[in-house]
């Protein structure tokens, strides 16, 4: 399974049609997406991890990085079996 810095580019590159992603670009300013692809974006992750990202958390995304550890705390905090 891949791991979830690698999904998270992954889906980033797909939601905004780019090969490369990588965790230090910034959404906007090196990947020229606006607002509704954030949110987009931020919807796909909800999706494929079953998780919540509060309206007032899109304010703190800039980077790729950003949104990677958004989903690693979601994932973190949801009950499960095991932890990493």
């Amino acid at each position: 399974m891949k791991s979830v810095t690698n999904e998270v580019q992954a889906l980033v590159g797909r939601q905004l049609g780019l090969r490369d992603v990588r965790l230090e670009d910034h959404l906007v300013e090196d990947l020229d997406a606006v607002s509704a692809d954030i949110v987009n974006i931020v919807a796909a992750l909800e999706d494929l991890f079953g998780i919540v990202i509060e309206e007032e958390a899109l304010a703190d995304i800039r980077k790729v990085d950003d949104l990677c550890r958004m989903v690693a705390e979601r994932i973190d905090v949801q009950p499960s079996g095991a932890t990493d």
